[in-house]
């Protein structure tokens, strides 16, 4: 291998591959990129076995070939370097020169037999989506997804695909959050899928404009914008049936100001504890009191006005789950809707873009 390229356009398609790959990994080549020189360009290729992800970028290719290397350090070097123009050659076969001005460095690899074979999908039936609204609408559920491993149907999002719209739903069992998008094209055959969380995660960290392409393959999916793909394995399990979790029956529907409620939530959650995070929001007509108390570090509260003309009420509520969802909303006012203190409070964005949002949090007894 011996090729030039521009090492701005390089480092610009090394970045999200940093995320791909396994730093901790028991196998060593998954902390490494494979990149290949060939047909007048530079592929570039990382994996950790779950969630794979290939670019390219133009290159002058005197001489094919390819080699794995470690991905932390072979950016941190392009990264260092200060000039244009970047030179890779491979002065033994598992050896990988770089030259750039002054500078010249050798770094072992691995031969790029070593490197895994990446999943590719086939001639499976293309969905596109604007990808700037893609990504926006993982940022409205990604925060419900669940931590815990052992949950692993819970451990991703569900995808689905209809005749008119786009969904994305996610749940950790204590919080859900659903948003829908319309979607514009032909007649397609109506799809679920459950996406894992790395693989969103990833996808929102891209940048870039144009349409993303989204393929299913028996157990596999590709996400195609740009230069870029990501594929991933499907989660296997069966995601809840979310709608029958959604309550229809709540009675006081209040709307707030986005920004004043989340800034008051969130200094009065500075006086909960690590353990029992929890806030108590008390309604009374015309104003919320927001509370909490911690027997070893004292109490806050705050009133904020609201139109709410009803009998008092306080329900208790996790206030990262409302902060997170509040800060999801790009809506200057949401609408909480409620029953009683052992019942859901669902949100709403007031006149959002969206064709749907919402966010349920089941309450908490304090």
């Amino acid at each position: 291998m011996e090729i030039r390229l521009d090492r701005s356009e390089l480092l610009t398609e090394l970045t999200p591959m940093q995320g791909i790959v396994e730093r901790k990994s028991t196998i060593p080549v998954l902390s490494h990129l494979l990149l290949t020189a060939r047909d007048g360009k530079l592929h570039l290729a990382a994996t950790d076995l779950d969630v794979s992800l290939t670019s390219w970028c133009e290159a002058d290719v005197e001489v094919e070939g390819g080699i794995a290397v470690q991905a932390k350090k072979f950016m941190e070097i392009i990264r260092a370097l200060r000039t244009e123009e970047v030179s890779l050659s491979l002065d033994e076969p598992k050896i990988l020169g770089i030259y750039a001005g002054n500078s010249r460095f050798k770094i072992h690899g691995l031969a790029p037999e070593d490197f895994p074979t990446l999943p590719s999908l086939g001639e499976e039936e293309a969905v596109e989506v604007p990808f700037q609204d893609f990504r926006r609408m993982i940022g409205k559920i990604l925060f419900a997804v669940s931590a815990d491993e052992s949950r692993f149907q819970l451990s991703g999002a569900l995808l689905r695909i209809t005749k008119e719209s786009l969904v994305l739903v996610a749940t950790d069992g204590h919080r859900l959050a659903v948003v829908e998008s319309d979607l514009k094209g032909e007649d397609r055959e109506e799809s679920s899928v459950l996406v894992p969380r790395k693989a969103l995660q990833e996808l929102q960290r891209f940048d870039g404009k144009g349409d993303l392409t989204y393929k299913k393959g028996a157990h596999h999916l590709s996400f195609c914008t740009g230069r870029r793909e990501l594929i991933c394995r499907i989660l296997e399990g069966s995601f809840p049936d979310y709608e029958r979790v959604i309550s229809t029956d709540q009675d006081k529907k209040i709307e707030f100001d986005s920004k004043t409620l989340l800034e008051a939530t969130q200094r009065v959650a500075l006086l909960t504890g690590d353990r029992a995070r929890g806030v108590r929001l008390s309604f009374s007509p015309g104003e919320l009191v927001i509370s909490a108390a911690n027997p070893d570090l004292g109490e806050a509260t705050e009133k904020i006005p609201c139109p709410y003309e009803g009998d008092s009420f306080a329900i208790g509520l996790n206030p990262d789950y409302i902060s997170l969802f509040l800060g999801a909303v790009e809506t200057e006012r949401v609408r909480l809707e409620l029953k009683d203190e052992d019942s859901q409070c669902v949100g709403y964005p007031v006149e959002g873009s969206d064709k749907r949002y919402l966010c349920v949090i089941m309450p908490m007894r304090l």
